[in-house]
């Protein structure tokens, strides 16, 4: 099953690089930019070696990088197509200290304590398994280091779910289809939203990584969650 969930994914995300920054604006309504500004610079404050797991278009491993001359961020992502666009990013905006790396977020190919901070922004609901991923993370920051997760996630409240699952089920892909012609790889993101773990489980997922003083907010009514936990 892992295994199956890699190769989907993998390909989802090969086949959706060039739109998916364009389709991240319309789907959130351009607030997922707001979000993660202001989690750039609240890691930027607790130290300049940075992990950006999952890093996709490298939006955020782009804003890490210059909230401060001093970092020295790492982009991770096992889609060579996402690093293409990454890559694009940082040479049109004369980046210098970001190292792009092709990688699988379950097995990282850093050694232990490399980092001050590991971050992974909307993309750990796509891994095969979340547990390996959160460890790997923790096992990659140095004592005292931060681990952050942004990531999607379906209101709390019962009135308002349903109508975020008809948007996300059903209208949001039909949007992306007319934007782009991709409505199956945007129903895949759905999907991937909707059978990820809920904010207090991934809260769980946080503490029997090793990781202390755990907590999250919400984001939009909890459509969205900052988890952080500290190793």
């Amino acid at each position: 099953m892992k295994d199956d969930k890699e190769e989907l994914v993998q390909g989802v995300f090969q086949h959706i690089s060039k739109d998916y920054d364009r389709m991240n604006d319309i789907i959130s309504v351009g607030l997922h930019r707001g979000w993660k500004e202001s989690l750039a610079k609240e890691i930027s404050t607790k130290g300049h070696k940075i992990l950006d797991v999952c890093c996709g278009t490298g939006d955020l491993t782009a804003m890490l990088a210059q909230n401060d001359a001093a970092n020295e961020v790492t982009g991770l992502d096992f889609s060579e197509n996402m690093l293409a666009v990454a890559k694009d990013r940082m040479g049109s905006n004369n980046i210098e200290n970001v190292t792009l790396i092709q990688g699988n977020a379950m097995a990282l190919p850093f050694a232990d304590g490399a980092f001050d901070c590991a971050v992974v922004s909307f993309g750990l609901r796509n891994v095969a398994d979340y547990h390996q991923a959160v460890a790997e993370m923790t096992r990659v920051v140095k004592e005292g280091g931060y681990v952050y997760c942004l990531e999607a996630s379906y209101p709390d409240s019962k009135f308002v779910k349903p109508f975020f699952r008809l948007y996300f089920r059903y209208l949001m892909p039909r949007i992306a289809g007319l934007f782009t012609g991709k409505q199956k790889d945007y129903e895949w993101l759905n999907e991937s939203t909707e059978l990820f773990l809920k904010k207090d489980e991934l809260a769980d997922l946080f503490r029997k990584c090793g990781l202390k003083d755990v907590g999250y907010r919400r984001y939009l009514m909890g459509s969205a969650a900052l988890h952080q936990g500290r190793k």
